[in-house]
């Protein structure tokens, strides 16, 4: 089994020096996996070959490539990346766990169905009025529940998130030692959600003597949100002692938001110079033109529109409010104004989507449709007048769209806390940040944007050309040349 899985499954061919001078990437999400997990080193990988340098990644992967959109996706990918893939493995004890409820389904007409285990926290939910739900839990309200059975599912789920991903991790780890050259490897990279990659790579780092680069997407022991199945003080715990292993055996730590960066240089003073800010930032691939859709009145529809998976606690139920009163404040029809969402919009605090839009009556206003490939999602928001972005309670990370909604010539309207991650990187831009629950302030900018858009008035695009505040390139730039001083010349 080892063999197999120490053969590459794709590979691009080698340019110039790659094959003497590569990296090893662990990350469990990477190309033609769809997940937004997967496009940070997707598009990384580029900035890379730049650098003269190769890529060995090792990620999830249970079967070869054969499908035409995965081969046409990995086709995108720069000169000297290889593909190496792990299985996500099923413990024993969960086999015992599904066989059980299995048993109980059979004996049962109405079955409970178990919360499964999460293999990384997300944000939290809503319930019918709005408020959060069992579906997910902020940090300072974990506590310990062992006197009730729920409880004591909660730390058991808990700890089975860390031992499947830890013994994904070890077979990682064996992939690793059987392809690292130590005269080839200049160091070996983890990044996570799931954050257990980086025990991988720092077992890996640790066994080989190569340096250690920590890439983190998203908070480990800071995570603000928990899903339910694992909302246990056990999670939080062992985070931070996974996390503190992995900090430690690092030579450099990277956090993809400046809050990020302060909270573990606040956890970490000793290693505080070895933590920097490496975003996401926005690419500079050509973008599809504008769409102008015509209504009754000879002028374009203002569209507010949202592309991606709603998570748990980014309920858009604010802003339906707030759409709904200017609708009512103006007189608009369908024609006029819409809202519209592509991408995971199954449920939200509980219920379908456009039940929410019922209920705050404005279902007429309001279009729905299923995730689409990239190059569609990219018209979607080519085509809005508006576009929307959810940070819900996640103070500190800043989603992954948001780089994409800041090239296009749209108004931009974040629903993001004060203070946040988010509301940092748009200050001094002409993009509107409101607290998410604040439907009085959504509402003032849904009907300042629409009455400038009434008068003529067109968005112009955040992110300029050349401005590395935003851009993936200029992220890249501080990221490599971290690596290239403190790693690679070290």
């Amino acid at each position: 089994m080892l063999g197999m899985m120490s053969e590459p499954l794709y590979a691009t061919p080698d340019a110039g020096n790659q094959a003497n001078r590569r990296l090893l990437l662990i990350s469990y999400h990477f190309p033609p996996d769809p997940s937004v997990g997967a496009r940070r080193w997707e598009k990384l990988a580029h900035y890379v070959a730049e650098r003269g340098w190769g890529v060995d990644v090792i990620t999830r992967r249970e079967q070869p490539f054969t499908s035409p959109s995965d081969l046409a996706r990995l086709k995108t990918l720069p000169s000297g990346v290889r593909i190496y893939g792990v299985p996500l493995p099923t413990l024993a004890l969960q086999r015992v766990e599904h066989a059980a409820w299995s048993l109980l389904r059979g004996r049962r007409k109405t079955a409970t169905k178990a919360v499964p285990a999460q293999g990384h926290a997300k944000t939290g939910g809503g319930t019918n009025n709005g408020t959060a739900t069992s579906l997910s839990s902020p940090r300072e309200k974990i506590r310990w529940s062992l006197h009730t059975p729920r409880g004591y599912l909660r730390a058991y789920w808990a700890w089975l998130d860390f031992a499947q991903y830890g013994e994904w991790g070890t077979q990682v780890e064996r992939v690793a030692r059987a392809i690292v050259h130590p005269k080839v490897h200049l160091a070996v990279v983890s990044s996570g959600p799931p954050h257990m990659s980086h025990d991988a790579g720092r077992r890996v780092s640790k066994r080989t003597g190569l340096p250690f680069v920590m890439d983190m997407r998203d908070p480990w022991r800071n995570v603000e949100r928990l899903s339910e199945g694992t909302s246990s003080p056990l999670w939080l715990h062992m985070a931070a002692r996974y996390e503190r292993r992995a900090v430690e055996q690092a030579t450099l730590v990277v956090a993809n938001t400046e809050l990020a960066r302060r909270a573990l240089q606040e956890a970490y003073p000793a290693r505080r110079n070895d933590i920097i800010t490496a975003m996401n930032g926005a690419d500079a691939d050509p973008l599809p033109p504008r769409r102008r859709g015509e209504n009754g009145q000879g002028k374009d529809r203002f569209v507010i529109g949202h592309a991606g998976t709603i998570y748990l606690d980014r309920d858009p139920r604010a802003l339906f409010q707030a759409a709904a009163r200017v609708v009512r404040e103006l007189a608009l029809t369908p024609e006029q104004f819409t809202l519209e969402f592509i991408g995971e919009l199954e449920a939200v605090g509980g219920f379908p989507i456009r039940e929410v839009a019922q209920q705050e009556g404005i279902d007429e206003y309001v279009r729905t449709g299923p995730p689409r490939p990239h190059a569609e999602a990219m018209q979607f928001m080519a085509d809005a007048t508006m576009l929307v972005t959810m940070s819900g309670t996640n103070a500190t990370a800043i989603p992954a769209k948001t780089f994409e909604c800041i090239r296009f010539d749209s108004w931009i309207l974040a629903l993001s806390a004060p203070g946040s991650a988010t509301e940092l990187l748009l200050q001094g831009t002409e993009a509107d940040v409101a607290p998410p629950g604040d439907v009085e302030r959504i509402t003032d900018v849904i009907r300042k944007r629409y009455q400038q858009h009434a008068a003529g008035v067109a968005p112009v695009r955040i992110a300029a050309d050349g401005d590395d505040r935003f851009s993936r390139c200029g992220q890249a730039k501080l990221l490599f040349d971290a690596i290239t001083s403190r790693v690679v010349q070290s």
